[in-house]
């Protein structure tokens, strides 16, 4: 057995290092939450779960979507998902590729935060949370953007500081989406 002197970090500790690199650098789903009261996990049946409609990407992976599934089915589910009430089911704000691979790997139930969000607070979550991803397809990124720009009101400079991107940048992406 492997042993060390250093004392161990906390992963309270990595939690704080992560909720400041990302607030720093990039808006992310924590610093849009941080306002909020924190809401306790809960198991909900996945047939109580829908898309979301304003579902920003369109491209899905079946490789790594089977690699999730695979480790769903090993691990469980390791960081639930956000949803909000719609009616008596739940729609996916984040985390909808967690919820259909939980599905592929079988499983009868899957975490979730649930929060009462209003649609532009949906979007935007959902919106921010998918620019996240490394995976995300230039045109995946350009619809985001011109989401953010049409449904939310943001101009090209201000999506830009918020994202800390270039504004070119985010020119080039939004003719992507035209």
């Amino acid at each position: 057995m492997l042993t060390s002197n250093r004392p161990r970090k906390s992963f309270r500790d990595a939690g704080d290092r992560i909720f400041q690199q990302e607030t720093d650098s990039q808006p992310g789903i924590i610093s849009l939450l941080a306002a909020r009261t924190p809401t306790a996990v809960r198991d909900i049946p996945l047939e109580k779960v829908i898309p979301n409609p304003g579902q920003p990407r369109m491209t899905w992976h079946e490789d790594t979507h089977a690699e999730l599934a695979a480790s769903i089915r090993e691990h469980g589910v390791l960081q639930p998902i956000l949803v909000r009430p719609a009616g008596s089911e739940y729609e996916i704000i984040a985390g909808e590729r967690r919820w259909r691979a939980s599905k592929l790997a079988g499983k009868e139930t899957i975490p979730a935060i649930v929060e009462r969000f209003d649609d532009s607070t949906a979007l935007e979550i959902a919106l921010i949370e998918n620019l996240q991803r490394e995976d995300l397809s230039p045109l995946d990124e350009a619809v985001i953007y011109k989401k953010m720009t049409d449904e939310l009101g943001y101009s090209i400079r201000n999506l830009a500081t918020k994202l800390s991107k270039d504004k070119g940048y985010v020119e080039n992406r939004l003719r992507l989406a035209s």
